[in-house]
C-alpha cells in the first residue's frame, strides 16, 4: 500500500513529463496545465499546486488517470522509435546492397515496399555498383605491365617459402 508521500513522489515526475510535453506542443505553460488537468480529470490550478508541492490531495482516480496518461505517452514514444528503427533498417539494407553491388538500390516507400515508380531490375543483367562506373579504367595512366596481384614481389616472397 502506498502512503501519501510515496504516491506524490511517484506521481510528480510523471505529471511533470506530461506538462512538459503539452507545453512544448502548446507553447504556453498555463495552457499546458489546463490541458493536462482536463486529461487527468483535475483542474489546471490543481496541477499547478501539485507540481508546486503545495498541500493538495491526490485522489485515487486522479492517480490512476496520471499513470494511464503517462503509460500512453511512453507507448507512443516507443512506437515512434520502433517505426524510425524499421525505416532506418530498410535504408541501411538498401545502402549495403548498393555498396555490395548485389542489386541496385530501389526507391522504397516508408512502408518498405518498392515505390510505384521504381524501375524493376531486369533478370540476367549484372548490377553495377553505385560507386563505380561499369566502364571505369585504372586512374594511373602509363602504368604498363600492371599485372596480377601474384606478380608483386612481396606475394612471390611469401609464396616461395611454402
Amino acid at each position: 500500500m502506498l502512503t501519501a508521500s510515496q504516491a506524490r513522489d511517484e506521481t510528480l515526475p510523471k505529471l511533470s513529463a506530461l506538462v512538459r510535453l503539452a507545453q512544448s506542443s502548446m507553447g504556453s505553460k498555463m495552457a499546458a496545465y489546463d490541458a493536462v488537468g482536463r486529461r487527468i480529470g483535475a483542474s489546471g490550478s490543481w496541477v499547478r499546486k501539485f507540481m508546486g508541492r503545495q498541500d493538495t490531495g491526490l485522489d485515487g482516480h486522479v492517480l490512476h488517470n496520471i499513470r494511464a496518461a503517462y503509460e500512453r505517452l511512453c507507448s507512443n514514444i516507443e512506437a515512434a522509435a520502433d517505426a524510425a528503427e524499421a525505416t532506418n533498417a530498410l535504408l541501411r539494407e538498401d545502402l549495403h546492397a548498393a555498396l555490395r553491388a548485389d542489386r541496385p538500390a530501389a526507391a522504397r516507400t516508408p512502408g518498405g515496399a518498392p515505390a510505384a515508380g521504381a524501375a524493376p531490375r531486369r533478370p540476367g543483367r549484372a548490377a553495377a555498383s553505385a560507386l563505380v562506373r561499369p566502364d571505369a579504367r585504372p586512374r594511373v595512366p602509363g602504368l604498363s605491365g600492371a599485372g596480377d596481384l601474384t606478380d608483386l614481389p612481396l606475394w612471390r616472397a611469401a609464396n616461395e617459402e611454402e
